[in-house]
């Protein structure tokens, strides 16, 4: 019996061992740790103790440091102990930043447990490497040490916020101070041999890979040469910091100290490339509809909400006030706002679809919408990075969900993308019907700086007084865009994903934009008025359409978009010729009526245009189960319908037998008949002119085989063949050209300099990253909301995970909408990163993670759902 309970006892340790805990008896379990560790040093100090070599004597010294750096940190564990719960949100989700740091902690003791025990197991074999080990035992020393320091500074914050109760301290104290306050903290620890000690198992690969990426990348970023020469030194630099730890440290933490922010998007936009933009659909969830939609920036009306009828749920007899929503126009003016429309079945209404399709299913307009921001730190990725969960969630949630690709930092900093995005809903808003929803339960969702903006645009909907979303839903989302120390930021300092320099220039480059940065704006917000202004000119005169150059395309920049972002209607000017020709070749996708068109009366011309989807056409059909290409060709329209340009997301090249020069006026306009000229965005972010073709008419094609409902056209099979192998070819091309063009180095130092400071075995202070202002504006960091427009919030589910930079964010936030008795959740995860969703098709516990999103998500929808709640799975280190 006796013996039982001691297994009983030992199995319980073990459990202890392998998940971080935080109630009372599991911290004294904690601490036990520490003195299990201590026994394995003292008994590996023993035993090396009689060894002369070189590497035994390193050994031998580096067990008495950590012995010595142990011993430092128990005490301010225990202090730290004994005063975290009294940040937490709610006792049964337990976290703030205090608490990450003791998780940081224990796992860094649990892995050098184990490293420990293994030395002793192992030293006296034959083939246990010295020279290889004592390097792991010194780079945990020295992240032990590194890890008091954290500790230390948290004591100090801890001073700081006693009386608040915040986990912000109030705007007298600095990072700057607290910095001065405490040691050094040795970032190189971090990002070289224990590269990723406190996340999953599963992650941890995944973020040795993205590490040495991105030391590699910043050689040929950075590197002069040709081509050829910067992707074989590609190959080797990677290799090399693949095999140097230490060296990859250096080189890394440099990176994200020196680097502008135009490195940043360059290496996060490596996301976008086109060869990643093909991933989702080989290793994604299949769904039917996956277009963008190009939604033009012209005047919107939606009526005013009565706040009395809303609470009590009436329909009285009240007047009914209409709201102008404002067009986008902050830094560059108006232009189009690109979205994606992700759907797991084609639905009633829904655009490019047409309700009597013989082929297609056409399932009812879905009760529910999920209107999504994708994260990117306000300067990168898009709704295509974001595309492999989404698809998920489409076809589990059951619901469109219309994803948003907002105007980027630095060339579109704040509020731009807040105009843009708020600007969209209300279009969605007012053309529910379009998107496949009745629009009876809207869901505002994002994760990061998309999160950010959903609760920027929530603010917005509840001052103007319009419909407010049904729910709100967030993940790991920055509340308070300010540089206010707390615990949970100074995380970043050790984040693989999110390193402290990177943050700090994304959040500057979108709160504080630089004067050329304005400069810049204002001159091609000059330059678009100017093209619409000779726009308006010719229609005036009855000029016939002209399609310019790619050069004179280039020459009218628009802010960078996360997709492919242009102005049709600044570009192209259609007379009525034009107009005419198009109405007698194209029908609409989108009308329920009998004829299957859409009639969009031009403002300016008086005419009608009818388009039709070349999915929905009686001719071809994709061998994938995604929507086909189809292009609503924008014009400037006054209809009670908006019109949008749509475009299915599939990978289209001009054919070789198309001139690209065309000197006549006939076939110009018989050129645009056939192609629609757009812009990408290419891997480094720029806008590149590509061209769309608009699929073939009915007469045009003949269909010899089907496949279950859908349609393949034999005739065209060969050359869509052949073209999938040219565009395969093309995507691996412009992907290496991405990684290898030439890029401008870094204001303010020579190529020498910088190269110099990349290569640095000192790093600078982290507080130089501080040295700017962020305006105060409640639209910009929602923490500063007032308590009247926070007390009308919609019900507000917010996940965020224990080692997330924003975690106190999301805290504070929560805790302020509890305290103003609206409806909030707060779910915490352990072992993940931040921006977890991007690895959810790659991470078990990453998957799991969004299953959970999922979960709330439906909570909000009220739409039953048959996943298994993955509840809060613990133990990750």
């Amino acid at each position: 019996m006796d013996q039982q309970e001691q297994q009983q006892q030992q199995q319980q340790q073990q459990q202890e061992v392998e998940n971080p805990t935080t109630t009372a008896s599991e911290e004294q379990q904690s601490l036990m740790l520490f003195d299990t560790l201590i026994d394995l040093c003292r008994n590996n100090i023993s035993y090396f103790e009689g060894d002369d070599s070189e590497t035994g004597l390193r050994l031998h010294g580096a067990f008495v440091g950590l012995i010595d750096h142990i011993e430092m940190a128990k005490p301010l564990v225990r202090t730290v102990q004994s005063f975290m719960h009294e940040y937490d949100f709610d006792p049964s989700a337990p976290g703030n930043g205090f608490r990450s740091f003791l998780y940081v902690v224990e796992c860094c003791v649990k892995t050098a447990l184990k490293l420990a025990r293994y030395v002793m197991e192992n030293r006296s074999t034959i083939l246990f490497r010295k020279a290889l080990y004592v390097k792991e035992v010194e780079a945990y020393n020295h992240l032990m040490a590194s890890l008091c320091t954290c500790l230390q500074h948290a004591q100090t914050l801890r001073e700081w916020t006693r009386e608040s109760g915040d986990l912000f301290p109030d705007e007298s104290h600095s990072v700057e101070e607290l910095f001065s306050r405490g040691g050094i903290i040795n970032q190189y620890c971090f990002y070289g041999r224990c590269l990723g000690f406190q996340f999953c198992d599963s992650i941890k690969p995944l973020l040795k890979f993205i590490s040495i990426g991105m030391a590699g990348f910043s050689e040929g970023y950075y590197s002069e040469g040709g081509r050829i020469s910067k992707a074989t030194s590609l190959m080797y630099t990677s290799t090399k910091y693949m095999l140097d730890p230490e060296l990859r440290a250096r080189r890394i933490v440099n990176i994200s100290q020196n680097s502008n922010v135009d490195f940043c998007k360059a290496f996060w936009f490596l996301a976008e490339s086109e060869m990643m933009h093909s991933l989702p659909s080989f290793v994604g969830f299949k769904v039917k509809v996956n277009r963008v939609i190009t939604i033009p920036p012209e005047p919107i009306q939606l009526k005013m909400n009565h706040p009395q009828q809303e609470r009590e749920g009436g329909t009285g007899a009240a007047e009914d006030v209409f709201v102008d929503i404002p067009i986008p126009k902050s830094h560059g003016g108006a232009a189009p706002i690109k979205a994606r429309l992700i759907s797991a079945v084609k639905r009633k209404g829904m655009i490019g679809e047409r309700s009597n399709s013989q082929r297609s299913t056409i399932h009812p307009a879905s009760r529910g919408l999920l209107f999504h921001c994708h994260g990117g730190g306000f300067v990168a990725q898009s709704s295509k990075s974001h595309e492999s969960y989404l698809r998920e969630w489409a076809v589990t949630l059951n619901v469109p969900i219309l994803s948003i690709d907002y105007s980027l930092a630095p060339e579109a900093p704040f509020p731009r993308a807040l105009e843009e995005v708020f600007y969209a809903y209300c279009w969605a808003l007012r053309n529910c019907e379009l998107l496949g929803t009745t629009g009876e339960r809207i869901i505002l969702a994002g994760d990061s700086a998309g999160a950010n903006l959903n609760l920027g645009c929530a603010m917005r909907a509840i001052e103007h007084g319009i419909r407010r979303p049904d729910g709100i839903f967030i993940a790991y989302c920055p509340v308070l865009i300010s540089f206010v120390p707390s615990p949970a930021r100074m995380l970043c300092l050790m984040d693989p994903l999110l390193p402290f320099g990177f943050m700090m220039r994304c959040l500057k480059a979108y709160a504080c934009p630089s004067l050329e940065v304005l400069e810049e704006n204002r001159k091609r917000h000059e330059q678009r008025q100017a093209i619409v202004n000779a726009g308006q000119q010719m229609r005036n005169n009855n000029v016939v359409m002209v399609v310019p150059s790619s050069d004179a395309v280039a020459g009218a920049e628009t802010p960078d978009r996360s997709d492919s972002g242009d102005d049709n209607s600044m570009w192209e000017q259609l007379n009525s010729a034009n107009t005419v020709q198009l109405q007698n070749q194209h029908l609409s996708p989108v009308s329920d009526t009998a004829s299957d068109t859409l009639a969009l009366k031009s403002q300016s011309l008086g005419n009608t245009i009818d388009i039709i989807s070349p999915d929905e056409s009686n001719t071809i059909t994709s061998l994938e189960e995604d929507s086909q290409p189809i292009t609503l060709q924008q014009v400037n329209l006054n209809t009670e319908r908006s019109n949008v340009t749509v475009v299915d997301d599939l990978d289209l090249d001009m054919p070789s037998d198309i001139s690209s020069e065309q000197n006549t006026n006939q076939n110009v306009s018989n050129f645009i008949n056939s192609y629609v000229l757009d812009t990408t965005t290419n891997a480094a972010g720029e806008l590149e002119p590509i061209l769309r073709p608009v699929s073939r008419s009915q007469s045009e094609e003949n269909i010899v085989l089907d496949i279950g409902r859908e349609a393949i056209s034999v005739q065209n099979l060969q050359e869509r063949v052949t073209t999938a192998a040219s565009n395969f070819v093309s995507k691996v091309s412009n992907t290496l050209t991405s990684i290898t063009a030439s890029k401008p180095i870094a204001a303010g130092g020579s190529q020498n300099e910088l190269q110099t400071n990349l290569d640095a075995l000192i790093a600078r202070s982290p507080s130089d990253e501080f040295i700017f202002h962020v305006p105060k504006d409640s639209h910009l960091s929602p923490y500063w909301a007032s308590d009247e427009v926070l007390s009308q919030f919609p019900p507000t589910k917010i996940l965020t995970v224990v080692l997330d930079p924003c975690l106190d964010d999301c805290v504070m936030f929560a805790k302020r909408l509890k305290s103003l008795n609206r409806s909030v959740s707060l779910d915490i995860l352990p072992g993940l990163p931040h921006g977890f969703l991007n690895f959810a098709t790659i991470s078990k516990e990453a998957h799991e993670g969004s299953k959970l999103c999922v979960q709330r998500i439906t909570e909000l929808l009220e739409i039953p759902t048959t996943l298994d709640d993955p509840g809060t799975k613990q133990g990750c280190c």
